[in-house]
C-alpha cells in the first residue's frame, strides 16, 4: 500500500507550515491578552488558504476534503502550534450545520466573515454529548450549556436541543447570558444560559450527530500527532545542546532510551490516524464514532507520555509559557478530554468491539 501524499496534500501541508512559520511566543502572548483571545482577521485569511472548505461538502460550495485530507491540515496545524481554532470553531460547526442541511450557513462559515461556536455540553453531564437539559418551546430555547469554545468571538452559537435539534442563535440575542473565561490552552470559552432566547430550529438526526462527533475526535488525535512530533522535535534538539558534566544531556543513554520510546510511541500513532482516516464511515456508520474514540484514546497517551517526557527532559521550564512545548503540551491537554478523555473514549470503543 502506497501511504506517500499526493502532490495537493504535499502542496497543503506545504501552505500550512509557511502560514504558520516559526513558533512566535510574544504574538501567542499579544492575541491571547485581546478581548476574544483570537483575531477575525487571522480567521479570515484561514478561509483564503482553503482550510474551512476542506471540512464542507462540494455541495454547499466546499471542496469535500477526505478525512485523510482533514487529518493531514489537523497534524500540520499541531506541528505548527497553530494558535487557530481551526477544529473547535472551523470544522465542528461546519459538519454541524452541513449535517442539519443548512447550506446558507455553511457558506457563511466558509467565507471566513462570520464565526459560529457550537454549545454541546451541558452541566454535570461531563462527557456525555446528549443534550437533556436544553429543549426548545415555541421557537425559543430555554436551557443551559458550559464549555462553549470560542464563544467570544462568535457571530452565531450553534445549540444542541433535546429531540434530535440543533438550534441557530444570534450571540446577542434577547435571552443570551455568556459568562466568558479562559482555558487551559489560553483560549476562551464560555458558560451559556438561554432564558427563552429565539432561535431558528433545525432537525439533527442522532445519526448524524454521532458522525459529526465521530469525525472530530480523529481530527482531535491528528492535531495531538502534530503537536506530539513538535514536542519530540524540540526536545530531540534541546537535549543535543544542553550541557551537563561536559557533555551534551543527548548522550547519556538513560535520555537516548526514553527518547527511543517516545518515537516509538509517536510512529504508532502516526499509523493509528492513518489507518482510521482510511476507514470509510459511511460503511459502519454506527461504530464510527467508537472507532475514532480508540484511535483518539490511544493517540491522546502517547502524546501526554511525549509531552511529559519532553516537559522533564527540559528540566521543568518546558511548563511554563516561554517555551513552545508548553504550549503544546496545554493545548494537547485540552484536546485529549474534548468529546471524552481517555477513558471515556475507551469506554466507547469497548462497545464497538
Amino acid at each position: 500500500m502506497n501511504f506517500d501524499f499526493d502532490d495537493d496534500q504535499q502542496l497543503t501541508r506545504d501552505t500550512i507550515g509557511r502560514f504558520l512559520g516559526p513558533v512566535d511566543i510574544a504574538a501567542r502572548h499579544a492575541m491571547r491578552k485581546s478581548a476574544s483571545g483570537y483575531s477575525r482577521d487571522r480567521w479570515q485569511e484561514v478561509a483564503d488558504l482553503g482550510l474551512l472548505a476542506l471540512a464542507a461538502p462540494e455541495a454547499m460550495g466546499g471542496m469535500g476534503g477526505t478525512m485523510v485530507d482533514l487529518a493531514l491540515v489537523a497534524e500540520a496545524l499541531g506541528k505548527g502550534i497553530a494558535i487557530d481554532p481551526w477544529l473547535e470553531n472551523g470544522v465542528l460547526p461546519i459538519r454541524l450545520a452541513a449535517a442539519a442541511g443548512d447550506g446558507a450557513l455553511v457558506e457563511d462559515l466558509l467565507a471566513g466573515s462570520h464565526f459560529a461556536a457550537v454549545a454541546f455540553a451541558e452541566p454535570g453531564r461531563r462527557y456525555e454529548t446528549e443534550a437533556v437539559g436544553t429543549r426548545a418551546e415555541g421557537g425559543q430555547i430555554v436551557g443551559a450549556k458550559t464549555f462553549v469554545l470560542g464563544a467570544p468571538l462568535a457571530d452565531t452559537l450553534l445549540v444542541t436541543v433535546a429531540g434530535n435539534q440543533l438550534a441557530k442563535v444570534a450571540r446577542n440575542a434577547v435571552g443570551v447570558v455568556l459568562q466568558d473565561y479562559s482555558v487551559l490552552d489560553g483560549s476562551n470559552a464560555a458558560t451559556l444560559d438561554l432564558h427563552r432566547a429565539p432561535a431558528e430550529i433545525l432537525d439533527l438526526p442522532a445519526a448524524k450527530f454521532d458522525r459529526v462527533i465521530g469525525d472530530i475526535r480523529l481530527l482531535a488525535a491528528a492535531e495531538m500527532l502534530g503537536l506530539a512530533q513538535a514536542m519530540f522535535d524540540d526536545t530531540l534538539n534541546y537535549v543535543g545542546e544542553r550541557q551537563q558534566f561536559g557533555a551534551a544531556i543527548g548522550s547519556f543513554q538513560a535520555l537516548q532510551h526514553r527518547l527511543v520510546e517516545c518515537y516509538a510511541s509517536l510512529e504508532q500513532a502516526r499509523s493509528m490516524v492513518l489507518r482510521t482516516a482510511m476507514l470509510d464511515p459511511t460503511t459502519d456508520d454506527a461504530n464510527w464514532p467508537r472507532i475514532a474514540a480508540g484511535a483518539k484514546a490511544f493517540v491522546g497517551e502517547a502524546a501526554m507520555k511525549i509531552g511529559l517526557e519532553a516537559v522533564q527532559m527540559h528540566g521543568g521550564m518546558g511548563q511554563t509559557d516561554e517555551l513552545a512545548i508548553g504550549h503544546a503540551l496545554k493545548r494537547a491537554m485540552l484536546l485529549d478530554k474534548l468529546f471524552g478523555d481517555q477513558d471515556h473514549c475507551l469506554r466507547s470503543f469497548a462497545r464497538a468491539a
